[in-house]
């Protein structure tokens, strides 16, 4: 399993967590030690899919430039997350951000396919 594919999955699996944890809410068992233990999952693993997206988006020639880019990405939805909870309920934001990142991860994974190998050639770039 690359490390794509084991972002994406944890970008699948801390979104239901959220939404597993705003479901609860509705259902009037949204506090203890289940929803605060959903919460924490949850949130790292979000923080390491982010960290994962960030780095994909920056070229791999530049290595500094994807490290910036990878601790910067979950850092800027972070702070677009807090600003959405200032204007409403925050287990909803979270639950809507959970179900959004795990539909995204989900349609990653199943469009993803396993990288096939060029045929190693035996002879000159002009021989067939």
């Amino acid at each position: 399993m690359d490390l794509h594919t084991l972002a994406r999955l944890a970008g699948l699996v801390g979104g239901l967590c959220w939404v597993a944890r705003f479901v609860m809410d509705l259902g009037g068992s949204g506090t203890g030690v289940v929803a605060d233990g959903l919460y924490v999952v949850g949130a790292v693993l979000l923080a390491g899919a982010l960290v994962a997206a960030g780095a994909g988006l920056v070229s791999t020639s530049a290595i500094w430039l994807r490290a910036i880019v990878a601790v910067a990405f979950p850092l800027l939805v972070w702070s677009v997350l807090e600003v959405l909870h200032e204007g409403g309920n925050p287990r909803a934001v979270d639950g809507a951000f959970g179900a959004v990142v795990a539909v995204v991860a989900a349609v990653q994974l199943t469009r993803s396919r396993p990288k096939r190998e060029r045929p190693t050639r035996r002879a000159g770039a002009h021989a067939r």
